[in-house]
């Protein structure tokens, strides 16, 4: 069988979809090395280290960015899918985000992790944007198959898209390896204070500054904490990623109007530091609306951070009873459970080890093995039957 991919995101490993195709791409070839691998790439000025084993065919498309990624997505792909299935293996194509084809000659696989732009008046965009989704929606209706993070987006899926039960498996992300316990958690301490500034004991979030991640909550109730502990930071990692005051609300002006200043420290951390921070903090905090899924409080677990999320959307599903849960705009219920993280020892050593185990047990491998049996039958659904 031959697996085309569309590896836009291959391109960008800070982002999810970028580190789930990094992590998944490496198990598919583990487990089914027998199978023809090629993935698909944007041109760029050098071709990326890519997994052995796998095929990479850069495509250069001209013309402004955003037709670009719609040619690359919509023309590229089932072109050359179409191209290389002329040897007459079985051929299927695989698209790890939500952005199939409309009209493939090849079965397509779609993994669509979240339906944001759709479910969210502040994510809709512009005229573009609506366009571009509308597009994606009808396309991901024709897919052979969906893939996605976890039961509550399937249940997404089937009520707002319509997609049959049958044709939408549930396959569980994981952290990356690299996230893992400190050998030592006071030189990593020591590390971040060195690095970044942030003194410990500190509370962490990282992930995206925009509406539904409600950092106006952590904020709120960050300054409640301050009144008990003077002596405990707010590390704040990522950067808003526009300017529509609707989308991206003005954490800062929040920030001066509670009178925190340099209580609250905003950094940025690369890719290589994103354990770093998770094994020195005191805390994580994640207090996300709405998630798909909700990949850094299942990193922070596996790094041994005691963590507090959310109770909404998908995060009960990923934490389980590794993390406590407060409603996402209880400011008191927040502001409760992180003072009571910070003052008991026990209950902080009780969650470390809940949620070493807890991460442990999503992997890859499982990913890789569900994405497989998914594609293989598809195929087989496609193939050719004798005469």
């Amino acid at each position: 069988m031959q697996i085309i991919i569309n590896g836009s995101f291959w391109l960008q490993p800070a982002v999810g979809i970028g580190q789930y195709l990094r992590n998944l791409l490496p198990w598919l070839h583990r487990l089914a090395p027998q199978h023809r691998y090629v993935l698909l790439l944007p041109a760029s000025a050098a071709l990326p280290e890519i997994p052995f084993g796998v095929e990479a065919i850069p495509i250069k498309i001209g013309g402004p960015r955003q037709l670009a990624k719609v040619i690359f997505e919509q023309v590229a792909v089932p072109v050359i899918a179409a191209r290389l299935a002329g040897n007459g293996q079985p051929t299927v194509i695989f698209v790890p985000y939500f952005a199939p084809p409309l009209r493939a000659r090849q079965p397509v696989v779609t993994t669509i992790g979240d339906l944001i732009p759709l479910l969210l008046p502040a994510y809709r965009g512009s005229w573009s944007v609506r366009l571009y989704m509308a597009l994606a929606r009808r396309a991901a209706l024709r897919s052979a198959h969906v893939l996605t993070f976890s039961n509550f987006s399937r249940s997404a899926l089937l009520n707002y898209l319509g997609l049959p039960p049958e044709r939408v498996t549930v396959s569980y992300l994981a952290a990356g390896e690299q996230f893992c316990p400190p050998a030592d958690q006071a030189a990593a301490q020591a590390l971040v204070m060195a690095r970044y500034g942030v003194p410990s004991p500190f509370i962490y979030y990282v992930g995206g500054l925009d509406e539904r991640k409600n950092l106006q909550t952590l904020l709120r109730a960050f300054a409640l904490v301050r009144r008990r502990h003077q002596h405990v930071t707010l590390a704040i990692a990522g950067r808003a990623l526009g300017r529509d005051a609707r989308l991206f609300p003005d954490i800062d002006k929040l920030i001066a109007d509670l009178d925190l200043g340099p209580a609250v420290r905003r950094i940025d951390v690369p890719v290589s530091d994103g354990p770093l921070l998770y094994q020195a903090c005191a805390i994580f905090a994640y207090p996300s609306r709405y998630e798909g899924f909700g990949l850094p409080p299942l990193e922070a677990m596996a790094c041994g951070a005691p963590t507090i999320v959310s109770d909404a959307s998908s995060l009960p599903e990923v934490v389980g009873a590794a993390a406590l849960r407060i409603a996402p705009d209880d400011v008191a219920g927040w502001a409760t459970a992180l003072i009571r993280l910070l003052e008991d020892e026990a209950l902080r050593h009780d969650l470390r080890a809940r949620g070493l185990a807890r991460a442990a047990s999503f992997s890859y491998r499982r990913a890789a093995a569900t994405t497989l049996e998914v594609l293989e039958q598809v195929a087989r659904a496609r193939a050719p039957r004798p005469a």
